[in-house]
Order: C-alpha cells, then sequence, then structure tokens
C-alpha cells in the first residue's frame, strides 16, 4: 500500500513539475515579447523625435540662408537649403542631407540611427487653387477632370453634385488644403494626381509669382512658354556641366525685364516683344521663393523603426510674433 502511494506521490509529483515547466516557458516567451515589444515603442518613439528634430533643423538653414550676391534674395536649385552634397547624401541624392546619430568617431553606442532630410521649393509649382483651366488642361489632357476641379473649389452649386453616383459626390466648394483632396474627384486617376501632385501646390497662394529657378518644364509648359523658350531658360539653368551639378549653373538674379535680358546675353536669343518674352518679364515669374515642404524621414537601426514627417514652412509672412520660417501644415506617418 506505501508503495501504491508512494508511486501515486511520484506521478503528481513529475506532472506539477511538468505543468510548472510549460507555465514557466510560457512566461518566459510572455516577457521576451513584452521586452521586444517595448523596445520597438522605444525605437518608434525614438524615430519620430528624429523625423521632428529634422523638421526643425531645416526651418533653421531656410532661416540662415543668406542674401546672395548684390544683396538681392534668390533661390535655385543648388542654394544652401537645397543642396546637401557636403554633408553625405542618400541612394546617391546630393539633395538628400542625411545625419548619423552617433557622428562617425564618437565612440560606441546602444543608439544607431539616422535622418534624412530634403527641402523642396513649393513656388516651383503652379497654385492649385488659382490654375486657369488651359493650365490644368496642360497637366492632365482631360477636359471632365479639370471641370472637376474647378467646381470643387468655385461658389456652391447643386449642379455639381452626383448624390446618384456610388459613392455619391458633392463638391468641396472651397480651395485645396491637402494634394490628397484631389483623390477625391470623380473621375480622378492616379496618372492626374501624380502630374497635379508635381507640377501643382495647394499651399502657393493665389497670385505667388512662379520661380523661374526652380521650375520644371511641365510647369513652364503649362504657363504657357513654347518648347523653343523652355529649352533657353533650361539650357540657361543647367549650364554646362548638366542638370545634376550646379558649380556652373546659370541663375536668374533678377525678375521682369531682366530675365529676358539674362537670357539675351546668354543665350544669344532676343525674346523682346515676343509672346514668350512678355510673359517672362510679366508679374508671372520671380526669382524668391517663401513657400517649402521638408521632408524627413528619422530611422533607428535595432530594432528597425522608421518615421515620416512632412512640413510646409513658409518665409514670409508669418502670423504677428511668430519667428519666421513658420509652419503652415504638418504630417506625420
Amino acid at each position: 500500500m506505501s508503495r501504491t502511494r508512494s508511486g501515486s506521490l511520484l506521478v503528481m509529483t513529475l506532472w506539477l513539475v511538468t505543468i510548472l515547466s510549460v507555465l514557466a516557458v510560457a512566461i518566459g516567451r510572455y516577457l521576451s515579447l513584452g521586452v521586444k515589444m517595448a523596445g520597438y515603442r522605444l525605437a518608434r518613439e525614438q524615430a519620430v523625435t528624429l523625423a521632428r528634430g529634422g523638421v526643425y533643423l531645416a526651418m533653421q538653414r531656410l532661416a540662415d540662408d543668406p542674401p546672395e550676391a548684390e544683396g538681392q534674395a534668390y533661390d535655385w536649385e543648388g542654394d544652401e537649403w537645397a543642396a546637401f552634397s557636403t554633408r553625405g547624401s542618400m541612394d546617391g541624392d546630393p539633395a538628400v542631407w542625411v545625419i548619423a546619430f552617433p557622428s562617425p568617431g564618437s565612440g560606441s553606442s546602444r543608439f544607431r540611427g539616422r535622418v534624412a532630410i530634403r527641402i523642396t521649393d513649393e513656388e516651383r509649382k503652379l497654385s492649385l487653387n488659382a490654375a486657369t483651366k488651359d493650365q490644368l488642361l496642360a497637366m492632365v489632357g482631360d477636359e471632365g477632370l479639370v471641370q472637376a476641379i474647378i467646381d470643387a473649389r468655385d461658389e456652391p452649386d447643386a449642379a455639381e453634385d452626383r448624390p446618384d453616383q456610388h459613392p455619391p459626390y458633392a463638391a468641396k466648394n472651397g480651395p485645396f488644403a491637402v494634394p490628397e483632396e484631389l483623390t477625391d474627384l470623380s473621375g480622378m486617376t492616379p496618372q492626374a494626381y501624380d502630374a497635379l501632385r508635381a507640377s501643382t501646390s495647394p499651399y502657393a497662394g493665389a497670385g505667388t509669382a512662379l520661380n523661374i529657378n526652380t521650375a520644371s518644364a511641365e510647369v513652364l509648359r503649362a504657363l504657357g512658354l513654347t518648347e523653343s523658350a523652355i529649352q533657353l531658360v533650361t539650357r540657361f539653368r543647367e549650364g554646362p556641366d548638366g542638370p545634376q551639378e550646379h558649380a556652373q549653373d546659370g541663375i536668374f538674379t533678377r525678375a521682369g525685364l531682366a530675365i529676358v535680358q539674362r537670357l539675351t546675353d546668354t543665350q544669344g536669343v532676343d525674346l523682346t516683344g515676343t509672346p514668350d518674352g512678355n510673359l517672362l518679364s510679366g508679374p508671372a515669374f520671380g526669382v524668391a521663393s517663401q513657400t517649402f515642404l521638408i521632408s524627413v524621414e528619422g530611422i533607428i537601426e535595432r530594432p528597425l523603426a522608421q518615421a515620416r514627417v512632412e512640413a510646409v514652412v513658409r518665409r514670409a509672412p508669418c502670423p504677428e510674433h511668430v519667428p519666421a520660417p513658420c509652419i503652415i501644415a504638418w504630417r506625420e506617418s
């Protein structure tokens, strides 16, 4: 009898040890997963902090951009805010400013990451809320879609709504605040959206002069310049070293008739009195910009975590008591 009781106790003990072992493994795995999740959340917050800090670094760079030669203010693709080739690059793109943490040579650290910063000129684009029907048509080539854009930003009109459409559509009847609002329009396609995103900006106000130093050929074409005039402008801006290098770029330093005179002096073609010359020397073009898009990516290497922040900033005008440049839009992802 005692042997049977002893055997039962042994079996129960073995079962108890087995159950405790299983519980210990389960608890260990749970705690390990919790530690990993906490580590990732910490890395994610660090990545977000890096990205946010990168925005303010870029803003400081814009604020420190000095007046150019002869005290003139102008912005171009090789400007201090635009080209960061002396500070590192990502994927071979010299326009991306990459800062590593910790900095090289600063010793070992458990915290390793980097921030990649890009600043682009929003006034190289046409105003999305002020572009004419012809200008929009030159970008997307679809009259129905162009009319939908105009209907979305003009005064309310019940005839513009499509209540029977699936899903129902109602015109915005106000200015576009962000580019993504274009995707709500009836008839919008990915190709048309990409074209509008590249050539228009909701952050450029009505009447904002297009920066002749940074505008793309597509934007110049939509504004009404002929192909021959676009080639003259492009050839002057790129200089003999090509579009990727900026050491020999041509820069328009003054607006108005000075743009036409500059092309005459450097390209040997006088556009004075022509439709192209009248457009280039008119109020549609300027040489300096006030509104910029800052795109920043913060990356933590281990555990891998990434965060992206986009901010639209303006040099002027800013609200009273708000130092320039000021933030007018902010998005995190």
